[in-house]
């Protein structure tokens, strides 16, 4: 009977490792939402389901629409501010540490920058909080614990004061915000992100900047308040547009991935080193490229490309063929007018990621259904000659537990990452002698605060053979 299994697991792995496209359903969510510019996937009424939130640069609207779950989802569309001149950015997050999800936004023409409280009730109301209101050509917002002190900060890109900003939050309600320069004289800046690119704890920043083609990152040197030192990656980059930080390559290095008008798709290896050598790789050089994200998004364990094409007219994936350098494998999802906004989540609960996209030109919503075929074992692990990993159950709602063998000693590290490849928990790390052992990764000593539903890697690492499997946190 065990060979059995193994045997029907390896044919299920082997199926999954080679048939690389996913097939997706085409599903309206919107087909009146006036200039879509910006788009975000979060959970936000707390029921289980992941909601969509969009900004409408011709409207000045943000609104979210609820998911109803059935035999196929429905959307009820909720208005959070009708009055947000060009809202181009949307973005959502716990903002105050009240359990409820908060909605971030940015006005490109009202020079704005702003958050809504989430103030609970069916259906939600809304409490406006203006961050910064002379955010000249506000493009950007996201939310991030900057200072790791526990509370949610403020990442904001000013295109029109060419800065990226962070602004500190005072950990009380109402929020105060206490403004940071981070990268100033940065011509055109369009996008920001954050991650431990260094490896030494604490968060740096990376951004694009289109009038100066730049790709950029700012070490975090501490300090308070912290001190940034710039370095620039690229700076031909020709109207970089995006920039989105991922482990693309999985080699426990976060790297960065950019998104250009003229320049196409780039990333960028972090090679490690006291000073990052970055090597570039080419994904793309389609012109026209406004947005790209890096997730798994067809299960086999490595790191896709999901990518937005204004100037074609198309939301596409670009899937990792895998070896040292990556090849990429181009695939159309759909053709849709003005494709600009783009995210990404699991919208029905099937344990694969879809894809949620807008149409500038359309003045439309999609989202498309990943059609990739599930199940609730451990079909995707890739296991070695010589070291084998269970995960159960799978899904889970409180504890996984992850089963392996050792044949020889060894020093072993068992690592959580999520879809885009960022380092979620550093679950084991030591030296263990041959034999069987169980780890269990749960809510109540291990997991933290901010893990939330969704697919999660587990890489299991020995000093000879590493494995990874796919995990599903469901509610």
């Amino acid at each position: 009977m065990k060979n059995t299994y193994f045997l029907i697991s390896f044919l299920l792995i082997a199926l999954n490792i080679f048939a690389q496209d996913v097939s997706f359903t085409t599903h309206v969510v919107e087909d009146n939402f006036d200039g879509p510019a910006g788009i975000f996937v979060e959970d936000i009424n707390n029921d289980g389901n992941k909601d969509i939130i969009s900004a409408a640069l011709d409207a000045g609207t943000i609104a979210w629409w609820e998911n109803i779950p059935g035999d196929s989802i429905t959307w009820q569309k909720h208005i959070v501010d009708n009055d947000f001149p060009d809202a181009i950015y949307c973005y959502a997050d716990d903002i105050d540490g009240d359990s409820m999800i908060d909605i971030l936004g940015a006005a490109y023409a009202g020079d704005e920058i702003a958050w809504w409280h989430n103030d609970g009730g069916n259906p939600i109301q809304w409490t406006k909080q203006i961050i910064e209101s002379n955010f000249i050509d506000a493009h950007e917002i996201m939310a991030y614990d900057v200072d790791m002190d526990g509370d949610m900060d403020i990442l904001g890109v000013s295109a029109g004061l060419n800065i990226i900003a962070w602004f500190e939050n005072d950990g009380n309600y109402p929020v105060q915000w206490t403004k940071h320069i981070i990268g100033s004289s940065f011509a055109g800046a369009r996008s920001v992100d954050a991650g431990d690119l260094d490896g030494d704890g604490d968060v740096d920043i990376a951004g694009a900047a289109l009038l100066s083609n730049e790709i950029t990152w700012w070490r975090n040197e501490g300090g308070s308040p912290i001190e940034w030192t710039e370095f620039t990656i690229n700076s031909n980059f020709t109207y970089s547009h995006k920039v989105h930080i991922a482990d693309i390559d999985l080699d426990d290095d976060l790297d960065i991935l950019g998104t250009a008008y003229s320049s196409g798709i780039s990333w960028w290896r972090n090679d490690g080193g006291d000073t990052i050598v970055w090597e570039t790789q080419n994904v793309s050089g389609i012109y026209s490229a406004v947005i790209s994200y890096a997730i798994d998004i067809n299960q086999d364990n490595d790191i896709d490309i999901i990518n937005s094409c204004q100037g074609s007219n198309r939301v596409d994936i670009f899937n990792n063929e895998g070896n040292n350098t990556l090849d990429w494998a181009f695939q159309l999802i759909d053709n849709l007018d003005g494709a600009w906004p783009l995210h990404y989540g699991d919208l029905d609960n099937d344990g694969d990621i879809d894809i949620v996209s807008g149409g500038r030109d359309e003045n439309e919503i999609r989202w498309y259904e990943n059609d990739l075929i599930t199940t609730s074992d451990n079909e995707i692990t890739k296991n070695s000659d010589n070291l084998n990993l269970i995960c159960f159950p799978v899904p889970f709602k409180e504890e996984v537990n992850f089963k392996y063998t050792l044949p020889d000693q060894s020093f072993v590290t068992i690592q959580i990452f999520d879809f885009t490849g960022k380092l979620i928990k550093d679950l084991l790390m030591k030296k263990q002698l041959p034999g069987d052992y169980c780890v269990t990764w749960n809510k109540t000593n291990n997991m933290g605060s901010n893990v939330q539903t969704g697919n999660y890697f587990c890489k299991l690492r020995t000093e000879t053979d590493t494995v990874v499997s796919k995990i599903i946190l469901v509610k």
